[in-house]
């Protein structure tokens, strides 16, 4: 790769992170330190190179295609495990550095808010943080992955060599924005919520609960198949999120995920009915772990506790 071809896949990288993560073109600009019509164009450009549409543009903002997911996606864990080699290069002197693995999602939406309070307390200790897809039974090998801590979806782990806590169980409920509700709202019975648009949460081998487990959770009887064609897929969940903060639909909300916009009344809930399973975000710690490493397990446990 010639040095100009590596300044232009980098620039592209936080290009279309930037982009998917923001929803809006003007709003990347400004993040960038770009015109709004630099941003297009460079975007058209990395579309025509590709030969696919990655950003549908919209009234307010834009919205990423299936292609636009798996690129943004794909950008995101590249530019983290980038970001996160350099500073374990970085701080690989003296200072204590705890490395936890978890998923993008719980990272962003309720992991990072947090990180100052813990921070605060430990001013001696680094945290890096290395993310990953999520997927509902991940296995990883903690001997060849290069972490003290991992905070993962799915079911309990069941290696010998580790100690492990369930955070939070899995729940989900339906969510919307507070504008959507106005607009297409009121839902005043479950099924009201078929009129709306709703928001899919796609994967292989059945990872996440569907609308068709919530419905049936209230209703046996709920036919399988009376979803509108009116909907979206998402094969990714902060972009999921960010759907239904842009207006886009109904969505299922991910507890404790949502909760901080719940708080911010950014998101509301459209019904109390939820769904619960064995799964959830597991903590786990090798036997031969770091010092340090009992306190934040100590300190997220009450973080977890107090958010229930």
């Amino acid at each position: 790769m010639t040095p100009n071809q590596a300044d232009y896949l980098l620039r592209s990288l936080r290009l279309i992170e930037t982009v998917g993560r923001c929803g809006s073109f003007s709003t990347a600009a400004l993040e960038l330190g770009m015109t709004q019509p630099a941003v297009s164009q460079q975007i058209a450009h990395l579309e025509k190179l590709l030969g696919v549409v990655l950003f549908e543009r919209r009234h307010r903002g834009v919205s990423a295609t299936r292609h636009g997911q798996m690129l943004h996606a794909t950008t995101t864990d590249v530019l983290t495990q980038l970001y996160t080699t350099m500073e374990m290069i970085h701080d690989s002197g003296s200072r204590e550095t705890l490395t936890i693995l978890t998923d993008y999602g719980f990272a962003a939406n309720w992991l990072l808010t947090r990180l100052s309070d813990f921070e605060e307390k430990f001013p001696e200790v680094d945290v890096s943080l290395l993310t990953t897809q999520a997927k509902r039974d991940a296995k990883i090998d903690h001997r060849n992955t290069h972490h003290d801590i991992s905070i993962l979806f799915g079911e309990k782990p069941q290696a010998h060599d580790l100690s492990c806590v369930c955070l939070f169980q899995e729940e989900i409920v339906p969510i919307c924005s507070t504008s959507y509700f106005k607009t297409v709202g009121p839902f005043n019975h479950p099924k009201d919520i078929l009129k709306a648009k709703l928001l899919h949460l796609s994967g292989p081998d059945h990872q996440w609960f569907t609308w068709t487990d919530w419905f049936q959770s209230i209703d046996a009887s709920f036919p399988l198949k009376t979803f509108s064609k009116n909907s979206l897929s998402f094969g990714n969940y902060p972009l999921l999120l960010q759907a239904v903060l842009q207006n886009q639909g109904i969505a299922l909300g991910w507890r404790p995920l949502i909760d901080d916009l719940i708080k911010t009344k950014q998101i509301i809930l459209l019904s109390n009915e939820s769904v619960k399973s064995r799964r959830g975000y597991f903590l786990s710690t090798p036997s031969n772990r770091k010092p340090h490493v009992d306190s934040f397990t100590q300190w997220i446990q009450q973080q977890a506790k107090t958010t229930q």
